[in-house]
């Protein structure tokens, strides 16, 4: 494949697209891209087609490989439209064999030569931040970045040469770095399934003894209330591995008590970061899993700090800013968009607090916090007192207008038959300052999620102000 793109005319720094699901293809396909430096793009075929036309148009990759074998028009439609994608190439069908023959002209030493060219610090992959406040910015993350967070990630989470699925998008750093790099890295195996099903999830964990059962705490929480759940043999899972979001205790608990996995681990990074900067121990107690995202992990430059750039004390409030050469290179055509202090330290947005027993507890993020009557307040902290609640599964605050307050948060969360909004507002207000208990509670069956697995607030905070509005 790499020297195929060699005999496209390939370049370096060249764009270069792959639309498909979590399967082995997109993964040799990044490999291969990025061998002979070509900036590699995952395109998630569950975006909605203006999603995908305006990460394609800011990319403007010059070749996108539909990798989907469903036969739709989507890769051909993006190029028809966007002027800069030169053509689509469909995996299994006729260009795609043309494409590949056209590799064997291009010699071992030519190609080795390409790939003698490629530099660590080169961007390997250009990933879209969700977008959850506003239009998704291109993160260039870089072969640096993306070897070296395998490698220490690997060491503070043990995962290596472990058994691990992989379901997440492919235009998700978790897929592609989390999983897939860290895996190569280590010597382990990856199972791709390529699109999360529930329950074709549990009995693939079961028939390919998967070790590490790995993603986001929505995945759980789905395969946990799935009907073949109690029924599914999960004694291969050694480890369950998470991050994105925090996990409720009594998931956590259930998971435990159905795999008898001897190890549960939660990370915290960012698509900027490339991949985890922090992480539990093997020692991590229950509360610390579900309430705290670890220690730094070593080798990566981290700090909490005030507005001002002081050093935060134990126990006070500060935005989590990071450092390193394993961050992203810059946000592609963005340079308005820099998040970097005058002495060079990554500004994520992310509000956390270290304890005394040393380790991180998120706070929530800058852009969410809220002033109710006067007081800072931080839909993360409400969050976490609903989800302590033992009927909660999932839980999310958003902030609206209030003529007296300025704004009051209100809930939604997904919970067990039986208990009520009223509970769980007692709930709250035994557990938090009264300027933080929610307005209101509303309980959902379940809540928007984005393509990457984590809630839409957006979402929330629209369905919020009409539900207020009347």
């Amino acid at each position: 494949v790499a020297a195929a793109l060699v005999a496209a005319g390939s370049t370096r720094g060249d764009r270069v697209a792959f639309l498909g699901d979590s399967r082995l293809d997109f993964f040799i396909h990044f490999l291969a891209a990025t061998s002979i430096g070509c900036i590699w793009q995952g395109l998630n075929p569950k975006y909605t087609w203006d999603e995908l036309a305006f990460v394609v148009a800011d990319a403007a990759p010059r070749l996108i490989f539909d990798g989907t074998m469903v036969g739709d028009r989507t890769a051909e439609r993006l190029a028809e439209q966007i002027d800069e994608v030169e053509r689509t190439i469909v995996l299994d069908q006729p260009n795609w064999e043309a494409f590949l023959a056209a590799g064997g002209d291009v010699g071992t030493g030519d190609l080795g030569a390409r790939q003698a060219t490629v530099e660590s610090s080169d961007p390997a992959m250009i990933v879209y931040t969700s977008g959850s406040t506003g239009r998704p910015k291109g993160a260039l993350l870089t072969h640096r970045g993306v070897a070296y967070c395998g490698v220490t990630g690997g060491k503070a989470r043990g995962l290596g040469g472990k058994k691990v699925i992989c379901n997440l998008p492919v235009n998700h750093v978790g897929a592609v770095s989390d999983i897939c790099a860290r895996a190569m890295i280590s010597g382990g195996t990856v199972v791709f399934q390529e699109r999360f099903d529930p329950e074709l999830m549990l009995a693939t964990i079961e028939t390919e003894e998967v070790q590490v059962w790995a993603g986001v705490p929505t995945i759980f929480q789905i395969c946990l209330a799935h009907p073949t759940f109690p029924n599914v043999d999960l004694s291969c899972v050694e480890h369950v591995a998470w991050g994105g979001a925090a996990m409720s205790l009594p998931v956590l608990e259930a998971l435990l008590a159905a795999t008898g996995a001897g190890r549960a681990s939660v990370g915290y990074g960012m698509t900027e970061s490339t991949g985890a900067v922090t992480s539990t121990t093997p020692e991590s107690t229950l509360e610390q899993l579900t309430t705290t995202v670890g220690v730094p992990i070593p080798g990566h430059d981290y700090r909490i700090v005030t507005e001002d750039g002081t050093p935060c004390k134990v126990g006070e409030s500060g935005e989590i800013q990071i450092r390193g050469d394993w961050t992203m290179a810059g946000y592609w055509n963005r340079p308005d968009a820099d998040c970097a202090t005058d002495d060079g330290w990554f500004r994520t947005g992310d509000l956390a607090v270290l304890r005394d027993d040393g380790y991180i507890q998120l706070v929530g993020r800058l852009s969410e916090m809220f002033k109710s009557g006067g007081y800072n307040t931080y839909p993360r902290e409400i969050e976490q007192c609903l989800e302590e609640h033992p009927a909660v599964r999932m839980a999310a605050v958003v902030a609206v207008p209030d003529q007296v307050f300025d704004q009051v948060g209100h809930g939604f969360v997904v919970a067990d038959p039986g208990v009520t909004s009223d509970d769980l507002l007692a709930h709250c207000r035994e557990h938090l300052a009264n300027y933080k208990v929610p307005k209101a509670v509303h309980l959902r069956e379940q809540l928007p999620m984005l393509a990457v697995g984590k809630i839409d607030k957006k979402a929330l905070g629209s369905e919020a102000s009409r539900l207020v509005g009347g």
